[in-house]
């Protein structure tokens, strides 16, 4: 057997592009590694989740007022805040008796609330 038959250029250069191509994916590997830990945020801290938590409890205070009270939101178009309990009492009653009755205020409140505004 001669030497050509085993180390042959075609078979240098094919194991030359095999590992050309395994180092270029270990190279794009590394770079991904490397900027996935270098772009990551830094923990929450404990101050960061006081001032959430903080947050959290002024927003939920506010909304027990609004959800809980009556107010007017709209005194012009006679938009008023019921709590929401009340609300629920009032939207069983309208619908009790079958939905006929219901079904017309909502489709009425509907029609009203779409009206466009004329300028003749």
């Amino acid at each position: 057997m001669s030497d050509e038959s085993c180390c042959s250029s075609v078979g240098v250069r094919a194991s030359a592009a095999v590992l050309g191509v395994l180092g270029t994916l270990v190279v794009l590997g590394a770079l991904a590694v490397y900027l996935v830990r270098v772009n990551q945020p830094a923990p929450v801290g404990s101050a960061r989740a006081d001032e959430r938590k903080k947050t959290w409890t002024e927003l939920q205070a506010a909304n027990v007022e609004t959800l809980g009270g009556y107010g007017v939101v709209k005194a012009d178009n006679g938009i008023y805040r019921i709590p929401v309990a009340k609300a629920m009492e009032v939207t069983v009653t309208e619908w009790k008796d079958g939905n006929a009755a219901g079904r017309a205020k909502l489709i009425q409140r509907l029609e009203e609330s779409l009206k466009k505004a004329t300028f003749e």
